[in-house]
């Protein structure tokens, strides 16, 4: 069995995530996609997001046409702060056969020796980085030995700071996130201005 983990703020998903995880499922053929929404982000103390409980409904209405997505929101239900090494033990723990695929973006993996329990990471998964565009994956210093999978994304310029800054400027946000998390946002006046 093959797991794909995709974690992230997801703060708000939109459509750039949703073509990444299509895009995944078809490089990758995993069994099983999971979005992993994070809870207490340990390297983002002051970060201030959506309650986990929004994030994980923008989430199912963003991956709804998809059975092979599942949103696992384990991290949010977590004391203390999320960290990627204990969320790998426990997916092992429970998947002991199990091929885990860790997703993660170009700039993540240049900071992940800085992670807690890096090694574990790098253990328990292989790393399935994409590239920023144009550019080739350069393992970071100070790395343990790891699985590493390169995934050539084709570029969406949709990102969860984009979608925030529109919703302040009261733009229409469906072309970014679709229509039912678009509905979403509005009916719970997310990421509005606050006067």
């Amino acid at each position: 069995m093959k797991l794909a983990l995709f974690g992230g703020s997801f703060d708000p998903p939109h459509l750039g995530h949703l073509a990444f995880a299509r895009f995944a499922l078809g490089a990758l053929a995993p069994d099983r996609f999971l979005w992993l929404p994070a809870g207490r982000q340990w390297q983002k103390p002051d970060q201030m997001m959506a309650s986990g409980v929004h994030r994980t409904a923008m989430l199912k209405r963003l991956t709804s046409g998809e059975p092979r997505f599942a949103v696992d929101e384990r991290e949010l239900h977590r004391r203390g702060p999320s960290f990627t090494a204990d969320t790998l033990s426990e997916f092992k723990a429970d998947n002991p056969a199990a091929e885990l695929m860790f997703l993660i973006g170009q700039d993540q993996y240049a900071r992940l020796p800085t992670w807690y329990r890096a090694e574990t990471v790098a253990a328990l998964a292989t790393l399935v980085v994409v590239p920023r565009a144009g550019e080739a994956v350069v393992t970071p210093p100070g790395m343990p030995p790891h699985r590493l999978q390169a995934l050539n994304l084709p570029e969406t310029p949709i990102s969860s700071t984009a979608v925030r800054e529109a919703i302040a400027r009261g733009d229409d946000i469906c072309p970014l996130v679709g229509a039912d998390v678009a509905s979403y946002i509005d009916s719970h006046r997310l990421y509005e201005k606050k006067p």
